[in-house]
């Protein structure tokens, strides 16, 4: 399993290291970027999608790299305070931090590239994890560039996906980024050999909307206690139903 959406997995004798990343480009102050952000948030939603792929799969950080581009005095020590209020947000202060900045030319436009490094054993990864009949909920909804500043504080937060995936019930979770829902919604059931069969009441406009920095989460729950975790998590969206290819096939 050397690769799964946007994770690299690597087998070690002990279990799993996984590496996640992310990276934004043209949002912050300098002359040439396309969205005015200030550098601190950048450096803290560009971690936000690699930080949350990693910790969806049940693995644990144990280490974050940052590559700015752009000069450390002042936008790099800028965007590294908000890559470390972003690893405070997850309660990982602990991390060290590692990382390089560009000090020989002058750079018009920003951007950050993040590097997250996680490991786990076998057991307790939640990928390619969907060996049942699922049904599929959704977290947040879908924002981009001016909308994400303007709703950071409706967005799915770290410990909803540590609760998601402590819950035995959920069989994976998924942030959503740039790809939107179905996209996401759909490659879930093809890793898992399986079908999404979307709900009739879904906008195609909706679905296939960009989700910025993992704005939205999914989750794929067991079909047969999909009420239950529903009334636990009442602010979950159903999205539709995961079916096991051999299944719509024997009912063919």
């Amino acid at each position: 399993m050397p690769q799964v959406r946007d994770l690299s997995i690597i087998d070690v004798p002990s279990g799993c290291v996984l590496t996640s990343c992310d990276i934004s480009a043209g949002f912050g102050e300098k002359i040439h970027d396309s969205l005015a952000v200030a550098p601190e948030v950048t450096g803290q939603l560009t971690l936000r999608v690699a930080l949350l792929e990693m910790i969806a799969t049940g693995a644990e950080v144990v280490a974050v790299s940052d590559v700015v581009g752009a000069e450390m005095e002042p936008t790099g020590r800028r965007v590294i305070a908000g890559i470390k209020n972003e690893l405070k947000k997850a309660n990982l202060e602990h991390i060290e931090l590692n990382g390089s900045t560009e000090e020989n030319i002058e750079v018009t436009a920003t951007s950050v590239g993040v590097l997250v490094t996680g490991f786990a054993t076998r057991a307790a990864l939640k990928i390619t994890n969907v060996h049942q009949a699922a049904v599929l909920f959704a977290f947040g909804k879908p924002f981009v560039g001016e909308e994400v500043l303007q709703n950071m504080d409706q967005m799915p937060d770290y410990e909803l996906v540590k609760r998601l995936i402590a819950n035995s019930a959920v069989l994976e979770v998924v942030p959503v980024g740039s790809k939107g829902m179905s996209y996401e919604a759909h490659l879930l059931a093809e890793t898992n050999d399986c079908v999404f069969i979307p709900d009739e009441t879904l906008t195609v406009a909706r679905m296939k909307k960009t989700a910025g920095p993992a704005s939205v989460i999914l989750a794929a729950v067991k079909a047969n206690v999909s009420a239950r975790f529903w009334e636990k998590f009442p602010s979950a969206k159903r999205l539709g139903d995961i079916r096991r290819k051999e299944d719509l096939s024997w009912e063919k």
